[in-house]
């Protein structure tokens, strides 16, 4: 019998400013022909708006039509990607939002109801409309044209509408749902994807590759070789990634001392954090949350990552 021709799918990593908890791709970029991309996934939750156009959301293992008004609603880590209909030209606009930053600062004295609302939001992706969904018909339009033409008070314009948008999707994820376990077949994928979420709920402790390879039950050099081949950087790179995005939190938002932080975001030494800092962000961790306090639209004040998203 002939072997399944595995599918190629890519990992696509965003950059998010400090100070908000969001970024918009809009405009003459997202009209084109959607199909030729890949499979892929991301780090941070996507909403997409379909403005015009129509075509087939392949959602892991379900293929979903859309068209004009749809709305989308990816979780990070779940494959997915978009095909239109053959010479016709297609126009979307997206939002990627950091869901756990936001939430966690906005519940920041209730943890318990802020994973709550985590769980409900990452539990599945599924596509909507306005005349099934007015509400979040209007509270991503309205964020959306927000980012746009980025008026007087827009921030804090965005922040209100995103927390009812995100209320507003979780009441659409009931509490007794259950997450999928698997979205796609590629066991290779889904267990890379299992690593992912320990990663991000394990970053503070040590990870030893052997560890993510026992989650995956492959051999340490099978483990690394595939992972590397689906995200494009090492094991031990990716959690070095992980854990610097985290310090850059901390160093925007606290004062705390840069041994400390080090400490909390999983790195024993406070040289060996530097060291990572510099390679990831490529200045040192004091000047960097110098620029992070500075202007709002100062590159320094984003997270910076080596894998590209688009």
């Amino acid at each position: 019998m002939k072997k399944k021709e595995k599918e190629y799918v890519e990992f696509r990593y965003y950059e998010i400013p400090q100070r908000v908890p969001l970024i918009a791709l809009m405009g003459e970029r997202w009209v084109t022909r959607y199909g030729s991309d890949p499979m892929h996934f991301h780090n941070y939750m996507e909403i997409g708006y379909c403005c015009y156009g129509e075509g087939v959301m392949h959602l892991g293992k379900e293929d979903v039509r859309y068209g004009e008004g749809t709305i989308t609603v990816i979780p990070k880590n779940f494959p997915h990607h978009t095909t239109g209909r053959d010479e016709v030209f297609d126009s979307w606009e997206y939002l990627f939002i950091d869901t756990e930053r936001f939430l966690k600062t906005v519940y920041a004295d209730k943890p318990v109801y802020a994973n709550t609302v985590l769980e409900r939001l990452h539990s599945r992706m599924f596509l909507t409309s306005r005349e099934e969904a007015p509400e979040i018909d209007a509270l991503v339009r309205v964020i959306l044209n927000e980012m746009r033409n980025k008026e007087e008070f827009y921030l804090e314009s965005v922040q209100g509408c995103l927390l009812t948008l995100l209320l507003q999707i979780a009441r659409m994820n009931p509490a007794d749902s259950v997450p999928e376990a698997k979205v796609i077949d590629d066991g290779c994928l889904n267990s890379i994807l299992a690593v992912l979420d320990y990663i991000e709920k394990h970053y503070q402790e040590e990870i030893k590759v052997g560890q993510l390879a026992q989650i995956c039950h492959m051999s340490e050099t099978h483990f690394r070789r595939v992972f590397t081949e689906y995200m494009n950087t090492s094991p031990a790179e990716y959690v070095n990634l992980v854990r610097i995005e985290r310090a850059c939190e901390f160093l925007a938002k606290s004062d705390e001392r840069l041994e400390d932080i080090a400490v909390k975001v999983g790195f024993q030494a406070s040289a060996t954090f530097i060291r990572n800092f510099k390679k990831i962000v490529g200045t040192a961790p004091h000047q960097w949350r110098s620029a992070a306090r500075g202007k709002e639209d100062n590159p320094s004040n984003y997270n910076v990552s080596v894998l590209k998203g688009w």
